[in-house]
Formats: C-alpha cells, sequence, structure tokens
C-alpha cells in the first residue's frame, strides 16, 4: 500500500504578498514598512519555504508579524524562526518586550499553545470602533468645553501628561506611556488645561497617516475632571479637526473591559469591530527565566540574548 501525503502549495511573491496572503498569519504591517526593513534591517526579516516571520521596532518594543501556510507548518517552525529574528535585535533593543497583535481568531485555539511554549503572555483583549462617517461638526475652537482649552502640547509637558495617563488609566496600564511618541511626525498631542489655573486635565492625540481615515491614539481624563463631558468634548474636537483635514472616518482601539468608554464610543456614533489579542514575549533574560521555572520539564533553549 503507498503512503499517500499531502504536500502544500508553496507560496508566491515577496515577503509582504506571502505574509499577507498565509493561510495562519499575524500579519497587519504595512508594504511600505517591510520594505524599509529589508533595505536598514535585514536580519529583522526571515523567510523559509515553510512562512515568514519579522520583527518590527517601534518606541521601546517590536512588533512580531508571522505568515505560515498552514498550521502544522507554524506549530514545527515558529519557534525556530523566532529565535533566529531574536538575536538580530540591537543591544537594549525592545526593553519592553516583543509584542503580537492577534486577530486570526477561528485559529486562536491552534496558534496559542505555540505563543505560550515560545514564552508569549496574553497581555490584553481589545477592540476596534469605528466612525464610518464624520458628523459635520463646526471649525475646531480652542475652548472645548466652558473653562477648557485645548492646545498643542510641548515637550516641557510630556511629563505631566505621562502621569495624567498613568492616573487616567490606572491598572490597565502595561507600558511606560512615551509623551513624545504621540506628538512626533504624523501624529498631534493636544493637552486639556483649565483656562484659570492652567492645571492639566486630559489630552487627546491624533494620527493622521492615513488619507480618509483619522486615527485617535489616545484620550485621556484625569480622575478628578471624569464625568463632567471632557472626554466627549475632546472627541468631538477631533471630528471636526479630522473635517478640517480632509477626512471622512474616524478609529480606535478600546481595552474590552473598559465599558465606560465602550459606551462612550457608542453613544458618538462608533460600532464595534473586530476584536484582537495583544500577546508579550520578555526580551529581559531574568524574566524569561523565571518563565521557564514555571514550564516543569521543558528543555528551554533562550539563543543569544543581550
Amino acid at each position: 500500500m503507498t503512503e499517500m501525503r499531502r504536500l502544500e502549495p508553496l507560496q508566491k511573491g515577496g515577503v509582504f504578498e506571502r505574509g499577507r496572503s498565509s493561510a495562519v498569519r499575524s500579519f497587519d504591517v504595512t508594504k511600505d514598512e517591510v520594505e524599509r526593513l529589508q533595505k536598514e534591517r535585514p536580519g529583522l526579516i526571515v523567510e523559509e519555504e515553510a512562512g515568514v516571520i519579522l520583527l518590527s521596532p517601534e518606541r521601546d518594543v517590536a512588533w512580531l508579524h508571522y505568515g505560515f501556510g498552514s498550521v502544522d507548518a507554524l506549530r514545527q517552525h515558529f519557534r525556530p524562526l523566532l529565535e533566529k529574528l531574536v538575536v538580530a535585535l540591537k543591544k537594549g533593543e525592545a526593553p519592553s518586550g516583543i509584542l503580537l497583535r492577534f486577530t486570526d481568531q477561528p485559529n486562536r485555539s491552534y496558534v496559542e499553545p505555540v505563543l505560550v511554549e515560545s514564552f508569549f503572555e496574553l497581555q490584553r483583549e481589545w477592540m476596534e470602533m469605528k466612525l464610518i462617517e464624520l458628523p459635520d461638526e463646526r471649525t475646531p475652537g480652542d475652548e472645548v468645553a466652558p473653562g477648557f482649552v485645548l492646545r498643542l502640547a510641548t515637550p516641557e509637558d510630556y511629563d505631566a501628561v505621562a502621569d495624567l495617563a498613568r492616573e487616567a488609566f490606572a491598572e490597565r496600564m502595561q507600558r511606560p506611556f512615551d509623551a513624545a511618541y504621540y506628538a512626533e511626525g504624523d501624529n498631534e498631542l493636544r493637552v486639556l488645561a483649565e483656562k484659570k489655573s492652567g492645571r492639566m486635565a486630559g489630552c487627546i492625540g491624533l494620527n493622521r497617516r492615513e488619507e480618509r481615515t483619522g486615527d485617535i491614539a489616545v484620550v485621556a481624563v484625569h480622575p478628578d475632571c471624569q464625568r463632567r463631558g471632557l472626554g466627549d468634548a475632546m472627541l468631538r474636537w477631533s471630528f471636526a479637526r479630522f473635517r478640517q483635514q480632509g477626512k471622512r472616518r474616524a478609529r480606535l482601539f478600546v481595552d474590552m473591559e473598559n465599558t465606560a468608554a465602550i459606551a462612550l464610543y457608542r453613544k458618538l456614533g462608533f460600532a464595534p469591530g473586530q476584536i484582537g489579542l495583544t500577546y508579550r514575549r520578555p526580551t529581559d533574560d531574568k524574566e524569561l527565566k523565571a518563565m521557564a521555572q514555571k514550564k516543569k520539564g521543558t528543555h528551554i533553549v533562550f539563543g543569544n540574548w543581550r
């Protein structure tokens, strides 16, 4: 009797095309970013017959993206390919870890054990929310609520904004808040301040990268100033700001457990979208070894962590 073996079809195209067309994937990186990595950091991309996998450093983390032809291919090759990437990270790069944004819900039961064996832990569950059509708002003004003005943040504000974010997000905040990131490049960071005292009451960060969609990257109100309609006011200001820039839609991401924020966004017209998970793998030796000690009977190879 002849044994029949199913062959996986070979994937064609470059790294981006292979990643986006793979049957089992978490690959939301842009083509421009892939091409930049190929030019500047080729060691952070591994492409083999089994699949493609890459790391994209951003601020204090590195985002992981992968694509495999089948679940079996992921099970067999994910961890070895990941270790090749890890050793290509520069010393001190991604101190807050490697993050994976996962939306492949049908394959979660197959992928999650592979992630756990590779020292990834579930960090948060989030939901994308979209405003399909921006409302016709007036030209945005500085005074968004009685007695409160919304002004551009300056470098002198960054420490205070980070403190405000820690207060506002409390236990939901899992990484240091880098206020400078929300003000650089295509981003716009504004702080909400009381007109009389100048005290900072909130902040909002916008992203203008996409041509027709405005991203609300962060919105926060200090606990002492919550339930006064200030979050609502900043969001409505952002709608007018996006309209002014020629955009037609808005988008944001929210933690699934943040029911108060979800209710506010729905009131303003946002519709729930895809649900996703964020997993994290440490890059610190001590943290990795502590995780390894919990895995009894497992043979661990760390690679050349620096």
